[in-house]
């Protein structure tokens, strides 16, 4: 008997079940089929269908007559070392026709890409416009309680603010998101003199750096507390900085304030050549003026507001300018006194 069998099959049948056995190492057979109504196993599976680019199942998974899943290759083979056939996990829809490409891992680095097959990052994720990026949760808490979350902070068609939300489940510990930066214990370079343990960097979307907007807010429920405008200045408890590096609304507490400026020291009230102003002068700048020479008025200064440095030079000044006074006026107590004491000796003498 002549026969020339691609295929060689052992069967065997036993009492409890038929069981198939192939063992052949030939060339596949064209168009060729096998159905199994049962479990199987093999030390390996092999499969051969070419890649196309719009992708190839090549283990598909069907429920109820239509494919449901398949997992296969993306993009046809080029001939450059790593390049094509990248491995996919592909859906259909209900009545079989193609969904989409779920998930992606490049042949050429292993980057993984989800909802997208060109991947440019080692992990990509490709969200719906409306959908969550990325959310991060515990097994034992709910994910309303506990989860960190990366999505899009503006509903707006088109629109993407990333967001990146922290909701901690700590019931007697106040902690929603710990930011922390471990780096090596350095004095900055003459490079980098702005390396810290955690940077912050604002840039425009051009990639220079920001000139108008504003480079870090705090806010709570969009209520701003903190910000960093982009000029370096500072705001707290209020967005408008105007000319100042720092800007409070409110009041400050501290223990000591060192102010230094380029606003000469009155030490020269003490110099011989220095003549402060006389009294009578002064009375009469009062009287017109209703406040000291060199001091702003009152009005000046609910408008203006005041120099703490400049008015302590100026108070100094005014200080000084009264002890010099005083101590002319205390050489002239003392001549005074002197020539009431002369003429009380004179008298004195007289009255003997």
């Amino acid at each position: 008997m002549k026969c020339k069998l691609l295929l060689t099959s052992l069967f065997v049948m036993s009492a409890i079940g038929s069981y198939a056995q192939i063992q052949n190492s030939t060339a596949l057979q064209t168009n060729a089929n096998f159905n199994i109504d049962g479990t199987g196993s093999a030390r390996a599976f092999y499969t051969s269908d070419s890649t196309i680019s719009s992708g190839r199942g090549h283990y598909i998974i069907r429920q109820k007559g239509s494919f449901r899943w398949a997992i296969g290759t993306f993009t046809t083979e080029n001939g450059t070392e790593g390049q094509g056939s990248d491995f996919s996990l592909f859906s259909y829809n209900n009545g079989g026709s193609y969904r989409g490409n779920y998930l992606t891992i490049l042949r050429t680095n292993g980057a993984v890409g989800i909802n997208t097959s060109a991947a440019t990052a080692q992990l990509h994720v490709n969200a719906q416009p409306t959908a969550t990026v990325a959310k991060f949760t515990l097994s034992n808490i709910a994910e309303t309680n506990a989860a960190l979350t990366i999505t899009n902070g503006t509903s707006s068609p088109g629109n993407f603010i990333t967001a990146i939300v922290g909701r901690s489940y700590s019931p007697t510990r106040p902690f929603g998101v710990i930011l922390t930066g471990e780096a090596e214990d350095l004095a900055p370079p003459a490079n980098e003199p702005a390396a810290a343990a955690v940077v912050i960097d604002g840039r425009s979307k051009v990639g220079s750096r920001l000139s108008v907007g504003n480079v870090f807010t705090v806010a709570s429920y969009a209520n701003p507390l903190v910000v960093v405008k982009a000029d370096g200045s500072m705001g707290i408890g209020t967005l408008t900085t105007g000319t100042n590096k720092l800007a409070v609304e409110g009041t400050i507490a501290a223990r000591r304030m060192k102010v230094t400026q380029a606003t000469p020291w009155p030490d020269y009230v003490f110099e011989s050549s220095y003549a402060p102003p006389s009294l009578q002068a002064v009375e009469a700048f009062i009287n017109k003026n209703k406040h000291l020479p060199d001091v702003p008025s009152a009005s000046e200064i609910a408008e203006q507001g005041q120099d703490v440095g400049e008015m302590n030079t100026i108070l100094l000044k005014k200080v000084e300018e009264l002890t010099l006074h005083l101590i002319s006026m205390q050489k002239e107590i003392t001549a005074l006194k002197d020539s009431n004491k002369a003429l009380e000796e004179q008298v004195k003498k007289i009255q003997r």
